[in-house]
């Protein structure tokens, strides 16, 4: 007869393991953004079309998410930062890397940046995420671009 094993915990008790979860978990509300996206709007006042790549990498851990506007394209990576516990984007545009916090909103995200610089908001809308780039004091964004899945 097999000697019964004895009950093992249904989550593991690895602290790897157990921050690994906390990270997919933490990140699990902005995974809408997943996929590929066709987009239009406009960016410092003038028409632009768009397109947005998002996926999960590092065990699902992290989005990476590329955007092109235009001619222009950057590159962010999505993550939880289990030392502060915030989730956090690394911004990289041509020659710079930013990184801030993001907080969660009833209806996406905003990166949390410093005084002078703008709020990036990303918001669902019925079928489609719009992306804004709103300036301190400034009631119009100055980038603003409506996203359909592709």
């Amino acid at each position: 007869m097999v000697p019964r094993q004895p009950d093992r915990p249904l989550v593991s008790e690895d602290p790897w393991d157990a921050r690994l979860a906390l990270a997919r978990e933490r990140l699990a509300p902005a995974l809408l953004l997943v996929g590929e996206w066709v987009g239009a709007g406009h960016a410092h006042g003038e028409p632009v079309a768009a397109r947005l790549r998002v996926r999960p990498i590092l065990d699902g851990t992290a989005l990476e998410v590329w955007e092109s506007v235009g001619a222009h394209e950057d590159l962010c990576i999505y993550r939880f930062d289990a030392d502060n516990g915030q989730l956090e984007v690394v911004h990289f545009l041509p020659g710079t890397v930013s990184q801030h916090p993001v907080e969660l909103t009833a209806d996406g995200l905003v990166w949390v940046t410093p005084p002078g610089q703008p709020a990036v908001v990303w918001s669902v809308r019925g079928a489609a995420v719009v992306s804004e780039v709103v300036w301190p004091g400034q009631r119009i964004a100055e980038v603003q671009l409506t996203y359909r899945r592709a």
